[in-house]
């Protein structure tokens, strides 16, 4: 069948299509759900192009042969490119009721063989229609039935098999969220949309053959608009969603990126100052850190950190707190850097017992907004502190004695010179 739908509407979409099977072949191609959703969109691009009355016409200039008889064929290929995208889509669902994910492309392989097998048949029972010039439906007869039987019963084992499977969740789910319940819902009518096909189609064609009355749709524009909102806006719709959110945290846009760019600063100045707390992350073969790792092993360096510039510091019970006044408390760790930065060594009377360290704020999300808060006022107490002067004695002078002019000024160490901001 050729696809009755506007050019206009059928290749923006399709280019969507194309942008979104590219995206997930980067960035979502891991795991075996991910590369059988894949392979599902890829059919489902074939599926709509071979429908596509322009492409049929490219086919027909490239290929040799009647051109009739090579739109034909994309025509009936069609159908065949419509059951692999289903193939894909049982495995899918195979896998949902809890099948060994071991065996996935053992079981992948039997399905694929069920829509060459049908797909073979469509084209030999077809061979009368395509010699007519005729769509299957225009030509009717016995060989059109079997034609429609062995289209359906893909689909109609596909719809059982994600109707029971979505009923199941639906039944089963107590304290499921509304995005998993929205899911469910999606995948149940999809499940009674295949079905309806799976039975209304061959229903509609042996009623017309035994009958002797036309089809009621010869040129197969219901079924090709189905076929289109389903596979060509619904399912790249649905798949969509989990490929913006794996782009938004590969480029960092997300909130936990986001959150790491804005405590970056402080980390790189902390971590620069004591380097040694600072350890190698692991990465996955694509060179890339998880981001929630990432930011949880920045936040647990900095309290490292902290932890080890107490000594630095003229009030070391609250330079590990991250509670209070954020400037204020700025202010002290960025001094005791520049004490550590000038090269006087740690005051032995500053180590605090083990008895007395308190941990500061327990609720780790209360505890990130304290770290964010001391981030955000920490490049104003940087910039003050780079001018203050400890001197070349071995103690650390008093607060309000560090403008000297006989010295120079004590730097903090720059987040460039340290190897750990590799790390990020």
């Amino acid at each position: 069948m050729t696809s009755p739908i506007p050019g206009l509407i059928i290749w923006p979409v399709l280019t969507g299509l194309t942008l979104v099977l590219a995206g997930r072949w980067w960035l979502l191609r891991d795991s075996i759900v991910d590369r059988i959703v894949n392979r599902a969109l890829a059919a489902c691009l074939l599926e709509n192009l071979l429908r596509d009355a322009l492409f049929q016409q490219s086919l027909a200039w490239l290929l040799p042969g009647e051109d009739s008889d090579v739109v034909n064929i994309a025509r009936q290929l069609s159908l065949g490119a419509t059951l692999l995208t289903i193939s894909n889509i049982y495995g899918l669902a195979k896998l949902w009721t809890g099948a060994d994910p071991a065996h996935t492309w053992r079981r992948q392989r039997r399905y694929y063989l069920v829509a060459i097998s049908a797909t073979a048949v469509i084209l030999i029972v077809g061979t009368p229609a395509r010699h007519a010039d005729q769509l299957i439906d225009q030509a009717l007869g016995w060989p059109a039935v079997v034609v429609c039987v062995a289209f359906s019963l893909p689909l109609g084992a596909t719809a059982l098999l994600l109707g029971r499977v979505s009923v199941g969740e639906m039944r089963a789910a107590g304290d499921t969220t509304w995005q998993e319940r929205a899911l469910c819902t999606a995948v149940l009518g999809t499940a009674v949309g295949l079905g309806i096909v799976a039975v209304a189609y061959p229903l509609g064609t042996i009623i017309s053959v035994t009958t002797g009355q036309p089809s009621f749709d010869p040129e197969m524009h219901w079924q090709a608009w189905g076929a289109f909102l389903l596979s060509a806006v619904g399912a790249p719709a649905t798949v969509t969603v989990p490929l913006i959110s794996t782009l938004l945290t590969h480029i960092g846009w997300d909130r936990t990126g986001r959150y790491c760019r804005r405590l970056h600063p402080m980390w790189a100045d902390l971590t620069a100052a004591v380097p040694e707390i600072v350890l190698e992350t692991r990465r996955d073969h694509h060179g890339r850190t998880d981001p929630a790792i990432r930011l949880h092993r920045m936040t647990v360096e900095i309290r490292d950190s902290l932890l080890h510039l107490k000594r630095y510091s003229d009030s070391p019970d609250d330079l590990a707190a991250t509670a209070g006044d954020p400037r204020i408390h700025a202010r002290r760790i960025s001094e005791a850097i520049a004490t550590k930065a000038a090269g006087h060594p740690p005051s032995a009377s500053r180590f605090t017992p083990r008895h007395q360290v308190r941990p500061g704020a327990r609720d780790l999300t209360a505890e990130l907004h304290e770290l964010l808060a001391l981030a955000e006022a920490w490049p104003h107490a940087r910039r003050l502190t780079i001018t203050i002067d400890h001197g070349p004695q071995p103690t650390r002078p008093q607060a309000g004695c560090a403008d000297r002019a006989d010295a120079p000024p004590a730097r903090l160490p720059h987040s460039g010179d340290s190897s750990a901001l590799q790390h990020c």
